[in-house]
């Protein structure tokens, strides 16, 4: 194969001799044995060329040589190149070509000496002189060298976005961020400028400076580069890669409109761009725009059935409509698509529960608690469902296992909020002593914890036990929250239950006020029973009647009042007679 195109090589250079022959009488002989293409060396070629143009084949001969050697004969390779600039100094590709040879052999040097004295033949060529200051800067860290021949560059091709980044990176690596954003300005008054890459590049240099600076100096509301990538979107709109910048940087800092006009621009140049239609369902639905938004994501499933993000962002905006039941299946097929991820096993839960399907939400913790089996967030999850549904013995077991898990996996979940809902479940469940060891656990990483001061201090209050303890705790948790009726209530039950009624009877009564929005029962049921200890009977009923009226009550609570209406009517009965 290789020798059948080295043979075709050189009937295509013996037809482009034979092509110039035309051109004038000189006498010209092909460099073909030169080149060292075919087994068997043709004669020499007599040809009737100009000078100039019979240099330019032996030009084009000694660099298509140079290209076959590349990579089996580097050495012949340089070979060619360094004749091929001897007989055209000028010849920039060629230079260039030579110069990586050097730097690929370390040849620093040697590569800047070829690129200068093609520099000095093509003084206007801005590739070779960024070139060199991409040399000096690399190379040799000699900022002022670069910056010479870049500004040289820059006045060459002052429309061209390649002198800017290179004076940018030059002036920020030497630590000259004044000059750095200077040069920024400067290419931003290119105001005529219509090169669409242009102010990409610029967008995406601007972008990189104002995310170095501090947030109170750049707002992105009103940034350049908001500007610079609104002008690339403008001037490319038939420029898949320039909108595709633009639209990244519209959808990442939340310019929401631009990248919905970006992401259309795209799909009409590129439809089958499934990343950019999602964003496009996203910014849409960020837009409130949620019809568009399904009508994307459906597109994107349909191109793409393994779309995680559709699937998702789908069951988020089915939510937000009440769709409990469609976006329940979209976050299940998600599950299918990508059952590695956690939050998604959460997210189910999450949505079992506000649909009231809190079996079903166990049932998914189940599943994510026995793929993940180290992490302790799951039983915890699954042991607050537990606790809505009342299954308080079953709740304690998974506060339990999350307890050990974190303790072995990630001590750090061990926080004082999970403490308290351990000990909250274990009081529920029965387990007093567990209990208190939970709370004082609580209190022994924030002594400040109100809840667990209150809740333990009532713990005890209402067993009667450690009652001086109790109402100093509770007194801590009102030291935070002077306002909080349940504190309030906690502390006029533990003085009623060491019989200093009168001390208790405004707490509990400001306690009451403070709760008549969202009326607690027990509030209302411990009144009255302080009614009824200072003999106010009447109130005390009252107080109670309250209370049996509101969902939660105690199961006693009925009993009591009805005994104490039979009380009350007997004496009304007794002091009728009496008169």
């Amino acid at each position: 194969m290789f020798a059948g195109f080295r043979s075709r090589f050189a009937a295509a250079s013996l037809s482009l001799c034979a092509f110039l022959s035309w051109s004038g009488p000189s006498p010209c002989r092909a460099l073909v044995s030169d080149s060292a293409v075919g087994d068997e060396q043709p004669a020499p070629v007599e040809l009737s060329l100009p000078p100039s143009t019979g240099k330019r084949v032996e030009v084009m001969a000694h660099v298509a040589a140079a290209a076959l050697a590349e990579e089996s004969e580097p050495g012949q390779a340089e070979k060619h190149k360094r004749r091929a600039l001897d007989l055209d100094p000028s010849n920039l590709a060629v230079a260039q070509g030579l110069a990586t040879i050097h730097l690929g052999r370390e040849e620093v040097p040697e590569a800047l000496a070829v690129l200068k004295d093609a520099l000095s033949r093509n003084p206007r060529s801005a590739d070779v002189a960024l070139r060199i200051a991409s040399i000096y800067v690399v190379k040799l860290r000699k900022f002022d060298s670069a910056e010479r021949y870049a500004k040289q560059a820059l006045r060459t091709a002052p429309d061209s976005i390649d002198p800017y980044q290179t004076l940018y990176s030059i002036y920020r690596a030497n630590g000259r961020m004044s000059e750095a954003a200077a040069i920024l300005d400067q290419a931003a008054r290119r105001k005529e400028n219509k090169d669409a890459e242009f102010w990409a590049g610029l967008g995406d240099l601007r972008e990189l400076h104002d995310r170095g600076q501090s947030t109170d100096a750049v707002s992105h509301d009103k940034a350049p580069a908001l500007a610079h990538y609104r002008r690339a979107a403008e001037l490319g709109r038939q420029d898949a890669a320039v909108l595709l910048r633009a639209h990244n940087y519209f959808f990442a800092y939340g310019h929401l409109e631009d990248a919905v006009t970006s992401a259309q621009r795209l799909l009409v140049l590129q439809p089958s761009d499934a990343l950019t239609r999602e964003r496009l369902a996203f910014a849409l639905n960020a837009l409130g725009r949620q019809e568009e938004a399904l009508s994307e994501l459906e597109t994107v499933v349909a191109d793409n059935p393994a779309s995680l993000a559709a699937y998702r962002e789908h069951g988020r905006i089915l939510l937000e409509r009440g769709d409990h039941a469609g976006a329940l299946q979209k976050f299940e097929k998600a599950l299918l698509l990508n059952d590695e991820d956690p939050r998604l096993y959460l997210q189910l839960v999450e949505l079992c529960l506000k649909s009231g399907s809190e079996d079903r939400a166990v049932w998914w913790l189940s599943q994510a608690r026995g793929k993940f089996s180290r992490l302790p967030e799951l039983p915890y999850y699954e042991g607050q469902i537990l606790g809505q549904l009342k299954r308080w013995k079953e709740a304690l077991l998974a506060f339990d296992m999350a307890a050990d898990l974190a303790a072995k996996y990630q001590p750090s979940f061990l926080s004082a909020e999970f403490h308290f809902q351990h000990g909250v479940t274990a009081e529920r469940a029965g387990e007093h002593a567990g209990s208190e060891k939970h709370f004082r656990a609580c209190l022994a990483l924030d002594d400040k914890f109100a809840p667990a001061l209150n809740y333990l201090g009532y713990m005890w209050a209402e067993k009667g036990q450690n009652l001086a303890e109790a109402e100093q705790f509770i007194r801590r948790a009102l030291e935070q929250e002077p306002d909080n009726a349940a504190y309030l209530d906690s502390l006029g039950w533990v003085l009623y239950r060491q019989g200093r009624y009168q001390e208790a009877l405004p707490q509990l009564e400001r306690a009451v006020v403070l709760s008549a929005e969202d009326s607690d029962p027990t509030v209302h049921e411990h009144l009255g029973d302080l009614y009824d200890r200072l003999g106010r009977r009447p109130d005390a009923i009252a107080s109670w009647e309250k209370a049996v009226a509101l969902e939660g009550s105690s199961k006693e609570l009925p009993a009591k009042l009805q005994a104490a209406r039979g009380s009350a009517s007997s004496e009304t009965d007794e002091a009728k007679a009496a008169r």
